[in-house]
């Protein structure tokens, strides 16, 4: 792998070579010399920086939140109701498989295998605070008598193990895209919540809506993302809802 010009050398850089290695080569074979190398640093720089690689595993997670949070602040800020928040939500999830997909892989998966101690209550912390975003959502959508479920919480559980769980088969070379299985999962989980007075044609336009939100929120990757599907891929047909 060449190695890139020095003025790589911020933290944010250090953070996403360092991300991309794990992702590609799990959190006990990844080497902070070899992130060193590529970004023409000496090791002792990064070691200056942050420590040792369970502090960078650490940095990683805060800031993989931080990108997390400012995505469904902008979600609320931007859709008012409570099936397009959700909707956005469950896009949001599945996006950072694909445009933050390094870091996903290293907050999802190297994780568990790991850590414990504080940087596991650290994470834990974290997800429950992002779930309860989702709660938020559903407990509102009950509310207003949008969205049907006796257990918000329950269900902002079974939104999460749905999507979060989508590095395990999801690959960006696929046959399906992003877009894709966000609008097939969105039409499964509404088709269980929506009253069924919902016309399937409005459910269609509400899920194109949320998702070009979420594809509007500034800073939702940590190299900013790959270049976005064209604005034609939304116009997609749905999967037909039984």
């Amino acid at each position: 792998m060449p190695g890139r010009s020095p003025r790589a050398s911020s933290r944010d850089a250090i953070l996403r070579v360092f991300a991309e290695h794990v992702a590609d080569r799990g959190y006990a074979d990844t080497s902070l010399g070899d992130v060193a190398a590529e970004l023409n640093l000496s090791k002792g720089t990064i070691v200056h920086h942050f420590g040792n690689k369970e502090a960078l595993l650490r940095e990683v997670h805060v800031a993989y939140f931080s990108r997390r949070f400012a995505e469904a602040d902008f979600v609320h800020a931007h859709l008012e109701d409570p099936v397009s928040r959700l909707v956005a939500m469950i896009y949001a999830l599945l996006a950072a498989h694909r445009d933050d997909r390094a870091a996903s892989l290293a907050c999802l998966r190297e994780l568990v295998r790991y850590f414990d101690g504080d940087l596991t209550d650290y994470v834990r912390k974290q997800r429950v605070r992002y779930t309860e975003i989702v709660v938020d959502i559903l407990r509102a959508g009950a509310e207003r008598g949008l969205l049907h479920t006796p257990d918000p919480q329950m269900t902002a559980l079974q939104v999460f193990g749905m999507c979060n769980y989508a590095w395990t088969w999801y690959r960006p070379d696929g046959p399906r895209t992003v877009e894709d299985i966000a609008r097939l999962f969105a039409h499964n989980v509404l088709a269980g919540l929506v009253p069924r007075s919902e016309a399937d044609r409005e459910l269609d336009e509400l899920i194109t809506a949320a998702i070009r939100t979420v594809r509007e929120a500034p800073g939702r990757s940590a190299a900013d993302g790959p270049a976005e599907p064209a604005d034609g891929d939304l116009a997609e047909p749905v999967p037909t809802v039984p």
